[in-house]
C-alpha cells in the first residue's frame, strides 16, 4: 500500500495535481498509459490516453478542466 496522509487534498494540491498531470501528458505521454495507483483503500487503475478507452462513449461522461487552473498566477 502506498504511504499516504488520508487527507483530501487542498484546493492548491488538486490544482497543482491537474497542471502536473497536463506536463505529463504534453511530455511524457505518447498514445496511452494504463496505471496501478496503490491507496489505502485498495488498488486504482487509471487509464490516460490521447483517444477515450471505449471510442463511443458519451462526451458528457468526461469533465474538463477549467482554463484557470492551468494558470500558475492564480495562487
Amino acid at each position: 500500500m502506498a504511504d499516504t496522509d488520508d487527507t483530501p487534498l487542498t484546493e492548491a494540491e488538486h490544482r497543482e495535481l491537474v497542471r502536473l498531470l497536463r506536463r505529463w501528458c504534453d511530455t511524457e505521454l505518447d498514445q496511452s498509459a494504463n496505471l496501478i495507483v496503490p491507496t489505502r483503500l485498495g488498488d486504482v487503475y487509471v487509464s490516460v490516453g490521447r483517444h477515450p478507452v471505449v471510442e463511443d462513449l458519451p462526451m458528457e461522461l468526461f469533465a474538463r478542466m477549467p482554463d484557470a487552473w492551468f494558470d500558475r498566477n492564480d495562487q
